[in-house]
């Protein structure tokens, strides 16, 4: 209540500041459009009169289309929610020549400034001036960028996943991933909370954060959207990132392509920590693209479509099986075949394919439809380290998504925007060739073999999400105001199995084949199994309300500010009498966002911009957190036994449960639950930015964000009672026993509890430099200076890539309050596409132009690692203590430097290019830590028996380089 008082305070600040807006300079505008842009600006004769009563044509000269609008009585004109494209804009009134602007590219959420000066005369005269908006964006509010077409085909993406974009932008942190996968993306030191959009519809999953349903690829992305600060209300969902991809539309010109991208083993380096002794892994892609768009009939009716399908092996770094495992595999009795070459064979089967029309129903509607199909198919899916390829699985992965949006105007002041969309995910694991049978075996730091193991999502695994959306979005223009109000309803089904696992963990070699040739069947550590029904089905909803005020205060001066407020309707509990906390969950209701923000000229020739904004934003909860309070609430009805040799009832190895013996009894379980109490997490976000344009393209900024998190999921072990004796630095010590003396319910052995009372800071300084492109140069660069700290470790049980810990003192939060887990305190981002042009007819010329280089460069101090005892210290059964005097997140993985390259050899031959390509990723094979292993041996009372290594030994990295070549045939 504090925190958000506090915001209230600051809102009351900004919205203050209006008062300073009145300068004479150009309008500015507001970033607050999802999938379209808008276009507006000031008539006034040469006099500097604003010209009420003009008439404004806005036309998009890829399609034709046109809306048609008139000046206020302010001179100013609006013309909102068009397609993107580029447009020419002319201004028509009597007594005065007749104006327009042309090559006005529009890109999602962009609004830019066109202002005229009209010259007395006739309107039959025409004045045309050609050239883009200001680079120093004059109302822009929102931190973010728009990557564009030119960046999305051109920059180098070896990977093919366009979401690796999102490390472009500063405030930023995390990896890309090296396939169609998700990234581990991190903005404001938020962990993985992204609100993934296609086309402005959702594609966030919602299970677990940082997952994406539907993958996508150049051939079905025209530009990227991404936000990081500054939302307006139109905008939730997400305390992290908005990563909107907008596909692309058919013109009325004819165009499409062709394109083939080849990799072979000679053209990749050996993954870094491959052993000596192994083959080096294939590491093949073959890659087929294909587009086309173009008119159904010209002017109104336009089609796209785009296909491609990827071929390729994922034999890197983390698929590297341990030299430990393959040394030993002849010990254990495996096959040679478990281990060949040192690596798991992961390969990948992809196909994309898109189908889009756009039609002009008429001069006030305008209907989108788009249907995107995704399919995957990857054998050998695990990673590598201590697994063998007995512990593989297929993954297989269908997704689809079709939507509808219609634009409608009723008259020049009022308009509606409605999107449709159903969406949908099915996924499943099934045994890879060669996998074992019998029991999952793990041999402690040696080995893991036996029956495919990958947590409860391996063979048998099943899953399927589908999410019914309905997005209405109006649209009032009133004078200087420009008020927007829409709803954003989400249905969301799930339909989950699980694996049912039986696994045995052995201490080392020996104690495993005693047990494996009969002398000691009992000589396991412990053996666990899960019982029962292991399915799940429930439904959720996740609904936003808005309304916003675009304001034009002054000429100068533009504000907006509104309220939205989300309400997250949560899945049924399954009740269990023994558990009082799975007899409901709550749905918090008080999750009201105001925001405010401004964007300030401050100088006459509109190149000096001041921005900022403040606001509450919410995330959904996560839905993984209830399926596990269902599955796991005490209910025989599905249950996961853990028992030692010694327990009643335990079986001899390779036994199991499934039969249950006369009289035994269940172990005490240890249950999920939701706090009573469990609210939304929200985060009180504010930046401050300055830009400067230097040029007519060039600009540079610098900035500040401050993120304030409140209610953030923590879970913790509420069964436990202290026994009274303490570590050295005061963790209280806990009894394995379950009894009333140990256990606050005796019924249970832990209750792991979902409690919404964590809390995080983040604070950056941003510097960054935009080159938009002209006399054949485009660039952007970024630096972050950044320290994000929480007290909410989440695992990669619900955090996708978390590498974190649970909490090392169930009883003290604040404990474990350090550094976020995806924190770099140095973020340098670089990129460009070059491409000269020599004009004339010379050798030069010849030579130099239809070349093109694309860069990304990529400098980071790293990311933090949790260093972790190899004991259970505090005896509260989970593997997370660390050692004396060691706080949370303190290693560190070491600096980042990455490039990747693109060139491109044009060839032209009329209205067909044929393009030449080769592209590398980590161009200089630059050896970057990703993994080290983090276990320090300590005694019984924490302390290290040794010095702290230094650095940590690695045991993995980020991917070594690859280069791939490709052809491309465009019309």
């Amino acid at each position: 209540m504090i925190a958000k008082n506090a915001m209230m305070k600051t809102l009351r600040r900004l919205v203050a500041l209006a008062a300073l807006g009145f300068a004479a300079v150009p309008v500015v505008h507001a970033q607050s459009q999802a999938v379209n842009g808008s276009i507006e600006g000031v008539v006034k004769d040469t006099t500097g009169a604003v010209v009420p009563g003009a008439t404004v044509t806005v036309t998009n000269v890829d399609t034709g289309s046109q809306r048609v609008v008139t000046t206020d009585s302010s001179g100013l004109y609006r013309a909102v929610l068009l397609p993107l494209g580029t447009y020419r804009v002319k201004v028509e009134m009597p007594n005065f020549k007749a104006m327009e602007r042309t090559g006005i590219g529009l890109s999602a959420g962009d609004a830019p400034v066109v202002n005229f000066a009209l010259e007395v005369g006739g309107v039959q005269e025409v004045v045309s001036v050609s050239g883009e908006a200001p680079v120093a964006d004059p109302g822009k509010i929102a931190l973010g960028r728009v990557i564009g077409e030119a960046e999305v085909k051109n920059l180098p993406l070896v990977s093919r996943n366009p979401y690796n974009f999102a490390f472009l932008q500063a405030n930023v942190t995390g990896y890309e991933n090296n396939e169609f996968g998700v990234p581990r993306i991190n903005a404001n030191g938020t962990q993985m909370h992204t609100n993934y959009q296609i086309d402005g519809n959702t594609n966030t999953q919602k299970d677990r954060a940082g997952l994406r349903m539907l993958p996508v690829s150049e051939v079905v992305v025209r530009e990227v959207q991404v936000i990081t600060s500054g939302f307006a209300p139109e905008f939730g969902q997400t305390t992290g990132m908005v990563y909107n991809a907008v596909t692309p539309s058919g013109t009325n010109s004819v165009r499409g392509s062709v394109g083939y991208r080849y990799r072979r083993v000679g053209l990749t380096d050996r993954p870094f920590f491959l052993a000596a002794t192994a083959r080096k892994p294939d590491n093949n892609l073959d890659d087929v693209t294909a587009t086309l768009g173009g008119p159904l009939v010209k002017d109104k009716w336009h089609y796209y479509l785009g296909y491609e399908h990827v071929s390729q092996d994922l034999r890197d770094n983390s698929k590297v099986i341990a030299p430990v495992t393959v040394s030993s595999a002849p010990l254990l009795g495996l096959s040679p075949d478990a281990v060949t070459d040192g690596i798991i064979p992961t390969d990948q089967h992809v196909t994309f394919l898109i189908g889009k029309t756009d039609y002009d129903l008429g001069p006030q509607h305008k209907l989108s439809g788009r249907y995107f199909f995704f399919k995957n198919r990857s054998p050998f899916n695990i990673g590598g380290n201590l697994n063998t390829r007995e512990w593989a699985t297929d993954f297989n992965d269908r997704m689809d998504s079709a939507s509808v949006q219609l634009v409608s105007s009723f008259g020049s002041d009022r308009l509606n925007e409605l999107r449709l969309q159903f969406a949908r995910r099915h996924q499943f694991r099934t045994a890879s060739e060669g996998a074992g049978t019998g029991p999952s075996i793990i041999v402690s730091g040696v080995a893991n073999f036996g029956a495919p193991l990958d947590g409860t999502q391996s063979a048998g695994f099943d899953f399927n999400q589908k999410i019914w959306q309905i997005v209405d979005n109006f649209t009032w223009i009133r004078g200087s105001h420009n008020v927007k109000a829409g709803v954003n309803l989400q249905f969301v089904g799930d339909d989950r199995v699980n694996t049912l696992r039986q696994i045995y963990t052995f201490r080392d070699i020996p104690s495993y084949l005693a047990a494996r040739n009969g002398g000691s069947p009992r000589g396991y550590v412990s053996f666990q199994q899960d019982l029962g029904d292991p399915t799940v089905s429930y439904d959720s909803g996740f609904y936003g309300f808005f309304i916003q005020d675009d304001f034009r205060v002054g000429p100068s001066f533009k504000l907006l500010y509104g309220v939205r407020y989300d309400l997250f309707s949560v899945p049924d509990s399954r009740p269990f009498a023994a558990n009082p906390l799975s007899q409901g969950f709550k749905t918090d209701k008080n999750n009201f966002g105001p925001r405010a923000g401004f964007s300030w000229t401050l100088d006459k020739e509109a190149r000096t911009v001041l921005r900022a904004s403040s606001g509450i934003m919410y995330e959904p909860p996560l839905l993984n957190f209830y399926e596990d309070a269902i599955l796991r609430n005490g209910d025989p009805k599905s249950f996961t036994t853990t028992l030692s040799p010694t327990s009643a009832g335990a079986p001899a190895f390779p036994g199991n449960l499934s039969n249950l013996p006369p009289g035994f009894v269940l172990p005490t379980q240890s249950i999920v639950a939701m706090d009573a109490d469990f609210a939304t997490q929200y985060t009180i976000l504010t930046n401050v930015q300055l830009e400067r344009a230097l040029t007519n393209d060039l600009s540079v900024s610098i900035g500040y964000v401050n993120s304030v998190g409140r209610n953030l999921p923590v879970l913790v072990n509420s069964n436990l009672i202290p026994t009274g004796v303490t570590l050295a630095d005061g963790r209280p010590i806990y009894s394995t026993a379950v009894n009333a003396q140990t256990r606050v319910n005796a019924a249970f052995n832990q209750t792991d509890t979902f409690r919404s009372i964590a809390r995080a800071t983040y604070n950056a300084l941003t510097v960054m430099v935009n080159k938009r492109m002209s006399h054949g140069i485009q660039m952007q660069a970024s630096y972050t200076l950044a320290k994000g700290e929480d007290d909410s470790p989440l695992t990669g049980t619900y955090v996708v890539g978390s590498g974190d810990d649970r909490l090392s003192d169930p009883s003290n939060l604040e404990r474990d309050l350090g550094v976020s887990p995806f924190n770099q305190t140095h973020t340098f981002v670089f990129s460009g596409v070059v491409a000269p042009r020599v004009e004339g007819n010379g050798v030069g010329r010849a030579i130099l132009n239809n070349n093109q280089l694309g860069f990304v460069v990529q400098a980071n101090s790293g990311l933090p690692f949790n260093i972790r005892s190899n004991q259970d210290l505090n005896r509260d059964s989970v593997s997370n203590d660390r050692p004396l005097g060691i706080e949370r997140n303190t290693g560190r993985l070491g600096r980042v430097f990455n490039v990747d390259a693109r060139y491109s050899r044009f060839i032209p031959f009329g209205r067909v290019r044929a393009e030449l390509f080769g592209e590398a990723k980590n161009f200089f094979n630059t050896r970057n830590v990703a993994a080290v292993n983090r276990v320090v041996a300590t005694d019984a009372a924490g302390n290290p028996l040794a010095a702290l290594p230094s650095p940590f030994p690695p045991t993995g990295g980020y991917q070594q380089r690859q280069f791939q070549i490709g052809a491309k045939v465009s019309f």
